[in-house]
């Protein structure tokens, strides 16, 4: 009973830390801190209708992993046709999505009032909203809070605790682009979070995949936003295949873990060997291995 009385205590103290903001957009609203504990922190999910033109799939997905393996080696050839020939015509895709988001502040009442900015970061491709907020010392949230500046980091449809709709027909790019665009228009009018936290001004950063969304949000919707951050994101695009073999995906379902059981077989991972990521993405010794 004494635990329980201390995390009722604690999620109040938490709330009575966050701006006067009306959570009404969110579904389950959650108070917390970040992972690096200097910011102040909302989740929950908002339900967001979207119109998207997407491109049709002409082939079902791969159904076992050695058939996963064979579809990434074949993209990887030089002067492969594979690709284009897996995509249809354009087809026009509808629904309404949950996507998961959390907002975070400065801990601090008096920088709170001061917020004018709000950072949407859009992480990359084998990644969740987790990226921005790994642990104390390596967060971004807490670098940009600090910095006075709000936060609002998402799971792209697909990943993490967002949807996981038709990963080949639903989960493409341009749906992408509007679900973000929509997250623009509930921050600017404070219909995500309450007509007390409007912000003047939406800093659009994205990170690898999430970067190439930004900058396709930025081009359909010029007035999304008022300055962009990308990182990790290149003009040269032949190699990325090559990237995207190197990390052994899998089908989820199949992952030993048995976090992903239930999604369809569209629904890809990186193997389970820390090598797989290494070769994507780090060069040795220059990263913290932990």
């Amino acid at each position: 009973m004494q635990l329980f009385t201390l995390a009722v205590l604690a999620t109040f103290s938490l709330v009575k830390c966050l701006p006067v903001i009306d959570v009404a957009g969110l579904i389950n609203p959650q108070p917390s801190v970040s992972a690096g504990g200097k910011s102040t922190c909302v989740s929950g999910t908002v339900r967001i209708p979207v119109t998207a033109t997407n491109l049709q799939i002409l082939k079902p997905a791969p159904k076992t992993n050695l058939e996963v393996t064979e579809l990434y080696v074949e993209l990887a050839q030089v002067n492969s046709k594979l690709g284009a020939s897996l995509v249809g015509g354009p087809q026009t895709v509808k629904g309404t999505h949950g996507i998961y988001v959390k907002l975070c502040f400065p801990s601090n009442e008096a920088a709170q009032k001061k917020i004018t900015t709000v950072q949407l970061l859009t992480h990359g491709g084998t990644l969740d909203h987790t990226y921005w907020d790994i642990a104390p010392g390596y967060s971004y949230v807490d670098t940009a809070t600090s910095a006075g500046y709000a936060t609002l980091s998402y799971d792209r449809l697909g990943t993490g605790l967002s949807d996981h709709p038709d990963p080949l027909q639903t989960v493409q790019l341009p749906l992408q682009v509007e679900l973000a665009h929509q997250i623009v228009q509930k921050l600017r009018t404070g219909s995500m979070s309450g007509r007390q936290f409007r912000v003047s001004k939406v800093v659009g950063v994205g990170h690898s995949l999430g970067g190439a969304l930004t900058q396709a949000v930025a081009a359909k919707y010029p007035k999304d936003f008022d300055a962009l951050i990308i990182q990790g994101t290149s003009t040269v695009t032949q190699f990325a295949i090559t990237g995207v073999a190197s990390e052994a995906l899998q089908i989820a379902n199949t992952d030993p873990s048995g976090r992903f059981k239930g999604l369809a077989d569209g629904y890809h991972v990186s193997g389970p060997l820390p090598q797989t990521a290494q070769f994507a993405f780090y060069r040795y010794p220059g990263f913290d291995p932990k």
